[in-house]
């Protein structure tokens, strides 16, 4: 009988990590989380039982070397990070977490003979372009968590410059089931359910919105794919999209009141234009998004229907 392949994941009681969790489990993966004792891990209650928890603190130095000896994983998917959203603003807890944090995974890495690591890094890493974002483009963070995200993702590029199979994965909006019900397209899922009118902004940030199935893909496509080593990669759609089309194409799919558009006020800083050019990712990887934004609200309204009103209550 083969092996399972081990595979450690970091933040895996996340949004994103918990999607790609059930994944892994799914394809006979022997899955190892490491995850803070005080974790929430609501998100994975239907997979209990089937994955190796490994209490450690990412700013815990030996913990984490406890949880990768322990472990022993042939694929690493590090995505725990802090600050991802705009009202966490604690900036110790940003930097350490992100970057002491990955810096204490590599170190603990090194003696491991691992197949495939891939860091998860934002697209806030580029900060305001005018134009389509690019791997290779210029970063430039205009705030702490982008900033910490991008140190992080240079310290994984110097190990794979140094010969290990790290890839980066810069990741656009997702959205999809797990979410947290403080995004858009939950919240919005949510008044319909209720009878309620969502209020929202005018509604004309632009976003690169990609459902959470395309994410994973790309994800497990980077952990297989030595031609990816060692590069970056972004998760987006490539198309030009705002958050009105979200609230529209939820509309147009689940029904609901009309949004009150200009009842909140929008986030200070928006870029002109955030969209991602997949062009040389797809040509890496043979990646390509299987959802377009009404496919993909289509299948995450199955899912709140069945699960979501009551998983994120």
């Amino acid at each position: 009988m083969a092996t399972r392949e081990r595979v450690l994941v970091t933040g895996g009681s996340g949004f994103i990590g918990a999607c790609l969790v059930r994944e892994l489990i799914a394809a006979g993966c022997d899955v190892h989380l490491m995850l803070r004792a005080e974790s929430r891990t609501w998100r994975l209650t239907a997979v209990e039982g089937q994955y190796t928890r490994h209490d450690a603190d990412l700013r815990d130095p030996e913990a984490v070397r406890s949880a990768v000896r322990a472990s022993r994983p042939d694929v690493i998917y590090h995505l725990a990070a802090t600050g991802t959203f705009h009202f966490q603003c604690d900036r110790a807890a940003i930097l350490t977490v992100n970057v002491l944090g990955t810096m204490n995974l590599l170190k603990a890495l090194e003696r491991q003979d691992y197949r495939a690591l891939v860091y998860t890094g934002s697209s806030s890493e580029y900060g305001h372009k005018d134009r389509p974002i690019r791997a290779d483009d210029r970063l430039e963070p205009r705030g702490d968590y982008a900033l910490a995200k991008g140190a992080s993702a240079r310290l994984c590029q110097a190990a794979a410059n140094r010969g290990r199979p790290n890839t980066v994965v810069r990741i656009f909006s997702a959205y999809g089931p797990w979410e947290d019900s403080k995004r858009i397209a939950s919240y919005v899922m949510g008044c319909c359910v209720c009878g309620e009118t969502p209020r929202v902004t005018s509604g004309l940030q632009p976003r690169d919105f990609i459902y959470v199935d395309d994410v994973t893909a790309l994800l497990r496509t980077a952990a297989d794919e030595p031609n990816a080593y060692g590069r970056i990669l972004l998760a987006g759609t490539g198309q030009r999209q705002t958050v009105r089309d979200m609230v529209e194409t939820i509309g147009a799919v689940c029904g609901g009141r009309a949004p009150l558009y200009g009842a909140e006020p929008p986030r200070s800083d928006e870029p002109a234009v955030w969209q991602a050019d997949i062009e040389e990712t797809t040509a890496l990887t043979g990646w390509q998004p299987r959802y377009d934004l009404r496919t993909g609200v289509e299948k995450m309204w199955a899912w709140f229907r069945a699960t979501g009103a009551r998983a994120a209550a």
